[in-house]
């Protein structure tokens, strides 16, 4: 599926902090509603004028309940994200998946994760979990601190799941060069399909360093996240 133009209430359920910077807006699923792991919706706020702003869904199609998950700002956006209230409605102007960025349940993956770009990784390995897909995965997750997201979570996950590994790697303090040597270190370079996910500068470099180390081009999924 590419993308669908729809209309569709959201109920909000609550907001919850996952970390000291991040928050999770919890919403009803709307009855009738089906997605894909890795999907995201365009997101629009009852009186914001500038229209929908896209976001991964960090919940499984399993969950009875729609999430996403941001990084905390001082965008007026992200501020009445913030402070949503339970019965609060939004709209979901649009959904779906315009590069190919679910699981090949015949492929091993490798998941790159940049800070909040965690969020459909979430998802995806929540849908794993709970439908009990085979196949080999493995998440790199870079965060600048040790505040990762959904950490008790992956924990969990990758005990359950035979052939699932998480590697966590804290950024701070480390140069370019470096991370992309801790990259190299811990990214398996052939017969994987690759899913990059996180602010544009990390999903760029990441990019180019896996096609630089003999990743073919189109074993490459992205998911670029803005700063709204």
């Amino acid at each position: 599926m590419a993308h669908q133009l729809v209309d569709i209430e959201l109920t909000v359920k609550h907001v919850r902090a996952e970390t000291p910077q991040h928050l999770s807006v919890v919403y009803e699923r709307p009855r009738g509603f089906d997605y894909e792991a890795g999907d995201w919706i365009d997101l629009q706020l009852e009186g914001d004028p500038r229209g929908g702003r896209t976001y991964s869904l960090s919940s499984s199609p399993t969950e009875p309940d729609l999430m996403i998950t941001f990084k905390e700002g001082q965008s007026e956006l992200k501020k009445a994200l913030a402070a949503s209230s339970a019965g609060d409605t939004a709209r979901i102007t649009a959904f779906g998946n315009d590069y190919e960025f679910q699981l090949d349940e015949h492929r091993d993956s490798v998941l790159i994760a940049g800070g909040v770009g965690v969020a459909p990784f979430r998802g995806m390995l929540k849908d794993m979990v709970d439908r009990q897909v085979p196949g080999s995965v493995e998440l790199v997750y870079l965060n600048a601190s040790d505040d990762f997201l959904f950490k008790d979570e992956l924990d969990t996950w990758q005990t359950e799941l035979a052939e699932a590994r998480v590697h966590y790697v804290v950024t701070r303090g480390l140069k370019r060069k470096d991370r992309e040597r801790v990259l190299r270190d811990l990214v398996p370079a052939t017969a994987h399909l690759y899913y990059v996910a996180g602010p544009e500068g990390m999903v760029e470099s990441t990019e180019t360093m896996l096609m630089a180390s003999g990743v073919d081009h189109d074993d490459i999924r992205i998911d670029v996240f803005g700063g709204y």
